[in-house]
């Protein structure tokens, strides 16, 4: 029994030796780590018992045979509770209350967890003295979601001093990156969304605009652009960019819209073209005076739109003062606008409801000379908490260079309104 015993031993100890010297297999390819983990990355994804959610929407998205191969990948993989807490606030749970993974459509599913892959490179995070290996770094990088649908934004990865934090989160990484012989997983406390946001108009090319006019919208997120509307009314328009649109101004654009962009992802925030109420377009809704040179009130000479604009001879301190036929509301409006060329470089003062020039009640704008400055001035500058009943209906403007304007020098003025 005891010959039998000692057989035993040897045996076992001869395939531990075995064992032991292929553990040394210089093929396996070192890519450094302390210690060589022998599986791959995919395989690594399911064996550890901290990341089954992301296991499980690898098989429902269908997604197994694209992950089990011997290419190399990077992993970046939201741990259970992380992935189980997105679901819960994306709405995917059972009648229960409880996070369910088979609720999230396919095809969204197969998107998300693309989303965490990048295939061809194999990086990790910590870096080890003396070890040469390939390190992430700081930077934007195509995941397989990207190959399948361009639209989507790149991932977007943090590394500062060995501190790993993903597509924008503020939450930093648990510093795990389980590494195997194709590659790296590297354990997130947040799920990436590569999904664009909602678009946000950030600019228009132009102030006012006429039917027919070409507008150049600025902002981001243009992604799949399904609508541009100026009220309720669809407009033709190129999506040049991710954050330039062409639009055309309909046919039934009067003087002021809210337009708005849709897109696949969402709708951006109303952005007004346009004024309210148009105190002068082509001439002049009310009646109005002058001193200090000659006025023009429907000169063709030079126009910002349409067919006419105000021509006045701005001698020092002359002006002009403009009656409204509507009573209008300083509560209903944000701002007074208007375009003006002067022939010079001077300096106006504009008030609402004062002919007698007095600047306590205005502010002053220094205009460019030689092209059209579109003037926006907040009422909030105007003293609105002098008119009485908060109710105004005239606009006064006023040179105010001081005295050292040329006498014959010009002010074209189009387009004075309230917005």
């Amino acid at each position: 029994m005891k010959n039998i015993y000692s057989k035993i031993k040897h045996i076992a100890l001869s395939v531990f030796l075995v064992v032991a010297a292929s553990s040394c297999d210089n093929e396996i390819e070192d890519i450094g780590g302390a210690q060589q983990n022998y599986n791959t990355a995919y395989g690594l994804i399911q064996a550890n018992s901290n990341l089954t959610t992301f296991t499980k929407a690898i098989k429902i998205a269908g997604l197994e045979s694209t992950l089990n191969t011997p290419d190399n990948y990077t992993y970046f993989v939201p741990n259970d509770a992380t992935f189980d807490a997105y679901l819960v606030a994306s709405g995917y749970v059972n009648e229960l209350g409880y996070p369910d993974i088979t609720l999230v459509p396919v095809e969204d599913l197969k998107q998300l967890v693309l989303s965490h892959v990048i295939k061809g490179v194999k990086k990790r995070v910590g870096k080890l003295t003396g070890v040469e290996a390939d390190y992430l770094e700081t930077g934007d990088y195509a995941t397989m979601a990207n190959a399948v649908n361009s639209d989507l934004y790149l991932l977007s990865i943090n590394v500062t001093n060995g501190v790993l934090k993903v597509n924008g989160s503020d939450k930093e990484a648990p510093g795990l990156d389980y590494y195997g012989t194709n590659g790296f997983v590297n354990v997130l406390s947040n799920v990436i969304e590569l999904t664009p946001p909602a678009p946000v108009i950030l600019g228009l090319s132009q102030v006012l605009a006429s039917p027919g006019d070409v507008i150049t919208i600025t902002g981001q997120n243009f992604v799949k652009v399904k609508s541009v509307k100026f009220g309720s009314t669809e407009a033709t328009f190129t999506a040049v960019s991710k954050t330039e649109i062409k639009a055309t101004v309909p046919a039934d654009f009067d003087s002021y819209a809210l337009i708005v962009v849709e897109t696949e992802f969402g709708v951006s925030a109303p952005s007004g073209i346009g004024l309210k109420y148009l105190l002068y377009e082509d001439s002049l809704k009310g009646w109005g005076w002058g001193w200090g040179g000659d006025i023009t009130w429907e000169s063709t000479e030079k126009v910002s739109r349409g067919t006419n604009a105000i021509k006045k001879v701005a001698e020092a301190w002359s002006g002009l003062f403009m009656h409204s036929d509507l009573l209008l509301h300083a509560t209903d409006y944000q701002f007074v606008k208007m375009s003006i060329f002067p022939t010079e470089s001077t300096k106006i003062m504009v008030t609402i409801n004062s002919d007698t020039g007095d600047s306590a009640k205005g502010t002053t704008v220094t205009l460019v000379p030689g092209q059209w400055n579109n003037i926006s001035i907040p009422i909030s500058a105007l003293h609105p908490e002098l008119l009485t009943d908060g109710n105004f209906d005239s606009v006064f403007i006023q040179e105010f260079s001081g005295g050292t304007i040329t006498p014959s020098s010009i002010l074209y003025i189009d387009d004075i309104g309230f917005l």
